[in-house]
């Protein structure tokens, strides 16, 4: 639709209709692009906010909250959070984020604390020696 208009309702589109809306608290989008939720169906990012840099380690909550943030900034609206199973080199730390990484994507769901809705994707690194005790 290229002129038009849109009623929401409870942050969901109701309605739409090709002639411009005559109701005093409607928003004219003036000339620009209204997209719906992206979805994002693989994502590292939660990682680098639990790990910045190496050897620093960020509360579960606040990683969480930062990575929610940035998502929803993006647009995107559904994230499959990718944490892996196992390591891809001796001496990383996915495995030591693995538990507290699973722990904040399911919890805050369930408190409704973050803005784009969370799903989890568990990826197994398979050739690596440390996966199979993982699982």
């Amino acid at each position: 639709m290229v002129d038009g208009s849109l009623e929401v309702q409870e942050g969901k589109i109701y309605a739409f209709a090709e002639s411009q809306s005559q109701l005093p608290q409607a928003i004219d989008g003036e000339g620009g692009w209204l997209l719906p939720g992206l979805i994002e169906l693989h994502t590292d990012n939660l990682d680098k906010f639990f790990t910045p840099r190496p050897k620093v380690d960020w509360p579960a909550h606040s990683a969480m909250s930062s990575h929610d943030a940035l998502m929803i900034a993006s647009g995107i609206t559904t994230v499959l959070d990718a944490v892996a199973i196992g390591d891809v080199r001796d001496g990383g730390d996915r495995l030591e984020n693995l538990e507290k990484m699973i722990n904040a994507i399911e919890e805050t769901q369930k408190r409704g604390v973050n803005r784009a809705e969370h799903r989890l994707h568990l990826r197994c690194e398979l050739p690596h020696h440390t996966t199979l005790p993982a699982v």
